[in-house]
């Protein structure tokens, strides 16, 4: 299916603002990058709203170049530090989404399974 992204410039109802701030309130009261909101609507429709802080990236938006890069990075310092957990746990991070990235890119070569 071909997937469309619109970008619609209009003046939002109070309804519509009143969730952005909500969804930003939520991204400020929990720290995080990105908070969405998703609902399943009539005919087969779902609809996702997400806020985001500005610069920000969550870890699925990074590429297996970043992640490789990441991985690098933090095995250079790991002979470095005493408290070698953080910058381990940040490797094995790393492992799994290279093996993820690769395992969806292997599937895209291969392409759908026929079903019989």
């Amino acid at each position: 299916m071909k997937q469309n992204q619109n970008n619609i410039e209009c003046a939002p109802t109070k309804q519509e603002e009143g969730v952005a701030n909500c969804l930003i309130q939520m991204c400020k009261d929990s720290n995080a990058a990105i908070t969405s909101f998703s609902m399943s609507c009539e005919d087969g429709y779902e609809v996702t709203i997400s806020a985001r802080k500005k610069g920000k990236r969550t870890y699925n938006e990074f590429s297996l170049e970043e992640f490789e890069t990441i991985k690098a990075m933090a095995k250079e310092k790991l002979d470095q530090v005493e408290d070698k957990q953080k910058l381990q746990d940040i490797i094995d991070v790393c492992d799994s989404n290279i093996e993820d990235i690769k395992e969806k890119e292997q599937e895209k070569e291969d392409g759908p399974i026929p079903q019989h």
